[in-house]
């Protein structure tokens, strides 16, 4: 009892100080990322801190990850460092006695860790949707200020309307300078306004427009006339899952056909799956070398967990491509995982024994 009390105790206190680090590190990366999106007119300025706020909750399965692994690492390593690790030994203890506490902390955080990843993250990216289209509803559209040029976050559109009107979410005289493969595009419609698509992209939709386009310096001009047009403000970002399937409930996602709901499911499986397997291969990783220098075994962990991760994330794309069966998924590589677990155990108990 003494043995699993105290290691649990100093574990659980890592892993609170340790949490609090990577969640003042989360938020601070977002409300920078957030802050500049409010700058170029990409999200109301009103529902920064919201939005951080669903942001932060769609993190916290991987802040927990992290912080269940580095926590157990971290004190198993202070444990051989000190030459702590002799004396369990002596009393009678082996490494695999080790597995009990930790599952002690463990179990609670895959559980919570499930939990989030089955089904409050995915409510939360779609707050997240929701609350951002409503808040820029409600500011009548800022990035389409009457009167302003304004500039895309990608700096390679600039756009301006003449009025706006905020009960028909649109305007008239409407102009873009767009630049693009070496040339330089301007558009003139009679009237124009802002679209958000289930992807979270922001488009201008035109209507009764004129584009003229021609290399910098020449006075060949391409004309075309268009009826209806759009124009994407946000260059394309690629994502092996799209926002809208993120926001699925889980139970939508089962027994989908489509790939795209397979890998989007085998993620949210593999984030508990992924976290039991790391803090138990914690306890082998942590053994400590003096002669082997103080951080390799740190080192050596961290490139297994960030392969392990980045296989995860891998796996997600081919699954969503359809280079996987979805009823194979992501099982292979946790197999994977686990048997390299059970070897590091064995490979420990056996310089042990030598």
């Amino acid at each position: 009892m003494l043995f699993r009390k105290r290691l649990v105790n100093e574990m659980i206190w890592v892993a609170l100080g340790l949490f609090v680090v990577l969640l003042l590190i989360v938020l601070t990366t977002q409300i920078v990322r957030l802050l500049g999106e409010a700058a170029v007119g990409a999200l109301a300025s009103s529902a920064v801190w919201v939005v951080m706020g669903f942001a932060a909750v769609r993190y916290l399965p991987v802040l927990l990850s992290l912080m269940l692994f580095v926590s157990v690492l971290s004190v198993m390593t202070r444990l051989w460092k000190d030459n702590e690790m002799v004396v369990w030994f002596a009393s009678g203890r082996s490494i695999a006695d080790f597995i009990r506490p930790v599952l002690g902390l463990a179990i609670p955080v895959v559980a919570l860790i499930a939990a989030m990843s089955l089904f409050v993250s995915p409510w939360a990216q779609q707050k997240n949707r929701e609350f951002r289209e409503a808040a820029l509803a409600k500011q009548d559209m800022t990035q389409l200020s009457p009167g302003v040029f304004r500039e895309a976050g990608s700096a390679d559109k600039v756009y301006f309307v003449e009025n706006f009107s905020g009960l028909a979410q649109s305007g008239n005289n409407v102009f873009m300078q767009i630049r693009r493969n070496g040339k330089i595009s301007y558009v003139l419609a009679e009237r124009g306004g802002l679209h958000v698509d289930e992807a979270g992209d922001r488009w201008v939709w035109l209507k009764d427009a004129r584009a003229y386009e021609a290399l910098p310096g020449t006075l060949n001009y391409d004309l075309l006339h268009m009826a209806e047009g759009r124009v994407r403000l946000d260059d394309p970002k690629p994502a092996p899952v799209s926002p809208s399937t993120q926001a699925l409930p889980t139970a939508r996602l089962l027994g989908s056909p489509v790939s795209e709901h397979q890998a989007e499911l085998h993620w949210r499986l593999a984030l508990p799956i992924a976290t039991l397997i790391l803090a138990l291969a914690a306890i082998p990783l942590a053994f400590f070398n003096a002669r082997g220098g103080r951080m390799v075994n740190i080192l050596f962990a961290g490139i297994l967990a960030f392969a392990y991760y980045n296989c995860m994330n891998v796996a997600q794309s081919w699954l969503s491509a359809g280079k996987i069966p979805g009823w194979i998924g992501m099982w292979p590589l946790h197999l994977l995982a686990a048997a390299l677990t059970v070897w590091l155990f064995w490979w420990r108990s056996r310089l042990r024994r030598g």
